[in-house]
């Protein structure tokens, strides 16, 4: 498919951007500038994505303090079912 596309896409065009100017196929062009879109989507989720994972790992360790404290609980009302009054 990406063959397919390359060949009837193969015309040689000018691209001028920011003053710079270059000749390529329609093609390659394309190809950079989904490529380019790809990366920028990737780079602005990128804060997020990392916030979120951050928050998992606190997330994580507050459930593992809050079981913690549950089987000390479990362990100190056990012994307290056990005491003779």
């Amino acid at each position: 498919m990406t063959a397919l596309f390359a060949i009837q896409n193969s015309g040689v065009i000018t691209v001028s951007f920011l003053g710079w100017e270059w000749d390529a196929s329609l093609a390659l062009i394309l190809i950079l500038t989904l490529g380019v879109g790809i990366l920028i989507g990737y780079l602005a989720g990128l804060p997020s994505s990392l916030k979120k994972g951050s928050q998992l790992r606190q997330v994580k360790r507050d459930l593992g303090a809050l079981e913690r404290t549950a089987v000390e609980l479990e362990e100190e009302d056990v012994s307290l079912k056990s005491t003779p009054e």
